[in-house]
């Protein structure tokens, strides 16, 4: 698909509709066009039609849902966070301003009726700590992990924690979170004592740390992080296909991990699995397996991920085919599986080039959804991050991103810290500006 856009400012988009109906890699920017958009008109298939300038990505979707016989499950609405209109206008008028179906709509309405169970305070700060370790990269990976054994994590540990004694947090904070990367890299006494710093230092009420390799864990590691309060953790195979998953650079041994399974269940700890949608040959029949052995293990939470053709990573080389159709079906799938075994949808965030134009979705089980993915993705309160490339952001608008490389970070580690203490105070002192506490 050759497409032409005048003026400029309207290439975005078109771009973001185009990715709709269109594989990213069948799109070309070029004069000699198909479809041609500017001067107030958009010329396609022997098609001219009007648009004003607030219609454009509505009178695009339309003219070629109806050339294409394909309407997208949210229409052509195609930001991160549909959630946030929901503060603006009502159920109803998403679905008809923006074409969206019926099933997603009602996703919508679910996931506000779990989070508005819970309570959140504007005060109150989270805290997000990078580790940026893995073992190996995946293939659909595109974040800025270090990958291998080479790199010295206890001076990266050391670092972290002169950042973390440097904060001027209070005691009380909403979670703690340790992300990555994969953070249960660490050896035993690194990931002990960077604990034993978080349980010393401050109180809350959830504290999530990311397990997500079966190959790095034991039930020693485990026991480490159960005794240091730790209460979530999150074990993700991606897909319980072993060849589908080692060809995403996902290799691992399924009967280790439901042995790891087991023990974190045994421990105590809430469990999350991830799934990713999309994976190179898992077709709807392959994924049907994955419900297979959910319905026996019923983690706490699950959570299906729709793949993102992400640059930077090896898999936006290679999956550059997908099967809307496919996808589709597979969502419908999760759906079925969900409400059958009584999870509820509890946050939904999209990322640019997903499959199908669909979605990531967590689930939970017997109220268990964890209110760090709220926080963060519904923008309920404050989130300062720690490590190499951590972002920080405040309910006023502030934003700090750390260094995003390790020689950066650690040599400017005392300016990050003065930096985020800025952050910090001035959105304390005015909290007690305006709320008198």
């Amino acid at each position: 698909m050759k497409f032409y856009v005048k003026d400029q400012r309207d290439r975005k988009q078109v771009f973001d509709i185009l990715n709709i109906f269109f594989d990213h890699d069948e799109l070309k920017f070029s004069k000699e066009a198909d479809l041609y958009v500017g001067d107030g008109k958009i010329s396609y298939g022997g098609n001219l039609i009007s648009y004003k300038k607030d219609t454009l990505k509505a009178s695009l979707y339309d003219l070629l849902s109806k050339d294409l016989s394909y309407k997208a499950p949210w229409g052509y609405l195609t930001g991160s966070k549909p959630s946030k209109l929901l503060k603006k206008i009502s159920l109803e008028e998403i679905k008809k301003t923006y074409r969206v179906s019926d099933q997603k709509i009602d996703l919508l309405k679910r996931v506000k009726e779990e989070q508005d169970k819970l309570y959140f305070d504007k005060s109150s700060f989270n805290l997000y700590i990078n580790i940026p370790f893995c073992p190996q990269r995946c293939s659909y990976c595109s974040y800025p992990t270090l990958i291998g054994p080479k790199h010295d994590r206890s001076l990266y540990i050391d670092r972290l924690i002169k950042e973390l004694k440097g904060l001027d947090l209070d005691k009380d904070l909403d979670s703690i979170y340790i992300g990555g990367g994969t953070p249960s890299y660490l050896d035993n006494k690194d990931l002990a004592r960077l604990l034993d710093e978080l349980i010393n230092r401050f109180n809350f009420k959830e504290f999530t740390l990311e397990a997500g390799r079966e190959d790095t864990l034991d039930y020693s590691k485990l026991k480490i992080m159960k005794e240091r309060k730790v209460g979530r953790i999150s074990l993700n195979p991606q897909s319980f296909n072993q060849e589908i998953a080692k060809k995403a650079g996902r290799a691992y041994d399924l009967d280790n991990f439901l042995k790891i399974y087991e023990m974190a269940k045994d421990l105590g700890f809430i469990v999350n699995m991830d799934f990713i949608v999309g994976l190179l040959g898992e077709d709807r029949r392959l994924f049907s397996k994955n419900f297979r052995l959910l319905e026996k293990l019923l983690p706490d939470n699950i959570t299906f991920h729709v793949l993102a053709m992400k640059v930077g990573s090896k898999y936006f080389e290679k999956h550059k085919k997908a099967d809307k159709n496919e996808s589709e079906l597979i969502s419908r799938d999760i759906e079925d599986f969900i409400k059958e075994h009584s999870y509820k949808p509890y946050y939904l965030y999209r990322q640019k080039k997903q499959v199908s134009n669909l979605e990531n979705i967590g689930y939970q089980r017997n109220d268990t959804s964890q209110r760090y993915n709220i926080i963060v993705n519904e923008e309920k309160e404050s989130l300062i991050g720690l490590g190499m490339n951590a972002n920080s952001k405040l309910i006023n608008g502030k934003k700090f991103r750390n260094a995003r490389n390790l020689r950066d970070y650690y040599e400017n580690l005392d300016e990050l810290i003065r930096a985020k203490n800025k952050l910090i105070n001035e959105y304390n002192e005015n909290i007690r500006r305006n709320y008198g506490n």
